[in-house]
């Protein structure tokens, strides 16, 4: 296979390609430290992990400081890589959605039907427009970030 170098240049290269480049270095987003946020929820969804294991993915938008307008990352596992942690790390991501305080607690369940799930946190996606919520970020042992509420303003 023969690759075409005059349509890579035409498309992708020359004075437009070190345009590119150069905004690229000069607005680049550095990773947002650990501390506390105030943010917002863009999204919150049902999503796969990289091997196809379900997860809740929630992308979160800083709303002041200097970090304003950056985003945290919330990824809550449904199902461990090890089958044996699968009971505690449901129950940790739920515990998080809990915390956000966008239902009540006893509203926030997984009853074993991922449709059902999927039902619940678009519900809870769209009832939190509006909603800020402080986040605190730090990281484990391990070096994951982990996420912890630390106040939910309506």
């Amino acid at each position: 296979m023969a690759i075409d170098f005059e349509k890579f240049n035409k498309e992708f290269g020359g004075e437009k390609a070190m345009k590119e480049l150069a905004e690229a270095k000069e607005n680049e987003i550095t990773e947002v430290p650990s501390g506390n946020y105030v943010c917002k929820i863009d999204k919150l969804q049902l999503d796969e992990t990289k091997d196809n294991r379900p997860k809740v993915f929630i992308q979160f938008r800083i709303v002041e400081g200097v970090h304003k307008n950056q985003c945290l990352f919330f990824n809550g596992v449904m199902a461990a890589a090890n089958p044996e942690y699968n009971g505690f790390v449901r129950h940790k991501t739920l515990e998080f959605l809990r915390d956000l305080e966008i239902f009540d607690d006893s509203e926030v369940d997984f009853d074993g039907d991922y449709r059902h799930f999927n039902d619940l946190l678009m519900d809870m996606a769209e009832e939190s427009e509006g909603m800020k919520f402080e986040i605190r970020t730090y990281k484990d042992k391990k070096d994951y970030t982990q996420f912890e509420v630390i106040d939910v303003f309506e």
